[in-house]
């Protein structure tokens, strides 16, 4: 027999009901149907009551879209497109909480799903970071109290993935599996050590062939410029110019690659399913990855440790030195001796 307004997901009960022509779906957060039946009335004369007087309670969906809008233009659009790709990730597990009603203990079963999707703790802090912006703005509105995120970041200690290098063999599987345009972004990585967005907002207007340059915006909007191998130059002198548009990777009508993240995932599954149906050894290895190997093999290829620094738009070169773990005795060695002959950097007056 159906209960009226109530529907269960994986054996918890929630409530759905419309009220003066609004939809509302929560979690009661019980499996026991007497007090779904409780807590179900309940929840429906306080959202009648809420709507008589006025008061117009909104959902996730709803603050998140309206805190869009008032953040619209007052970031960095690499900030905004990191907060958008979270917000979409997390929204399966919050979409059908009143935004009041998302509470320490819906925050833990959204963190708990996420790692069963395989995020890393770094990913699901960037995901809190995501929530806890729309959360602190719907209590600037007076929408609910209190923001919840705050303790459960502090609790996840980010610690970074081992390095593992890709092998080429595996580079050019990925790429040979991808579209052309897509697979020039991927192989442009390997060539640059730019990180991902850096190439995909790339710009045939900070390209200089003949002085091989090219300028990028890295993290904190700041731009930088690059020196190019003659390979690399080489690589993106080749690419496609698509008339009306400026970046110099992209697709074929001139749109964006605005989710390379997602794009990159799904190419690499289909190249470890053929792998596994052709049982072909493959190493799994990230994106990020070919900026790791670009340092590995820059270093062993002589660059000093600080011009690499520089390069990789690291704000410190005790970020850089990671690749040091790498290098044989004397590598390390030709790599840090580059670094100590650079003069002392003058220190910022107060």
């Amino acid at each position: 027999m159906r209960e009226p307004n109530l529907y269960t997901r994986g054996g918890v009960f929630w409530l759905r009901a419309t009220i003066r022509g609004v939809e509302h779906r929560e979690s009661l957060r019980t499996r026991d149907l007497a007090t779904a039946r409780r807590l179900r009335d309940k929840r429906i004369e306080e959202i009648s009551a809420a709507r008589w007087r006025g008061e117009r309670r909104r959902t996730w969906l709803e603050a998140v879209t309206e805190w869009a809008e008032h953040e619209s233009g007052q970031i960095a659009p690499s900030t905004a497109k990191r907060y958008a790709v979270s917000l979409s990730m997390v929204k399966p597990h919050l979409s059908a909480y009143a935004i009041e009603k998302i509470d320490g203990q819906a925050i833990a079963s959204m963190i708990s799903a996420r790692r069963r999707e395989g995020a890393t703790s770094a990913t699901v802090r960037r995901d809190l970071t995501a929530i806890s912006r729309v959360l602190d703005y719907a209590e600037a509105m007076g929408w609910r109290e209190g923001n919840p995120t705050l303790s459960k970041r502090r609790l996840l200690k980010e610690r970074r993935n081992p390095i593992a290098l890709p092998i080429a063999r595996d580079i050019e599987a990925v790429i040979a599996a991808a579209s052309a345009r897509f697979g020039a972004l991927i192989h442009a990585a390997r060539l640059t050590g730019c990180r991902q967005d850096e190439l995909v907002q790339a710009t045939w207007r900070g390209f200089n062939q003949r002085a091989k340059t090219l300028e990028v915006i890295g993290k904190g909007n700041k731009r930088r410029t690059i020196s190019l191998s003659e390979t690399a130059a080489a690589h993106i002198s080749a690419q496609p110019v698509t008339l009306g548009c400026d970046l110099i990777f992209c697709r074929e009508g001139g749109e964006a690659f605005s989710q390379a993240a997602s794009d990159f995932t799904h190419v690499r599954r289909a190249v470890i399913a053929k792998a596994k149906k052709e049982k072909r050894e493959f190493q799994r290895f990230r994106f990020h990855d070919l900026r790791h190997l670009f340092a590995v093999e820059a270093l062993r290829g002589g660059m000093s440790i600080y011009a690499l620094s520089k390069h990789l738009g690291h704000t410190s070169v005790k970020t850089t030195e990671i690749y040091l773990d790498f290098l044989t005795p004397e590598e390390a060695a030709r790599a840090k001796e580059g670094a100590a002959q650079m003069p002392a950097q003058p220190r910022r007056s107060a």
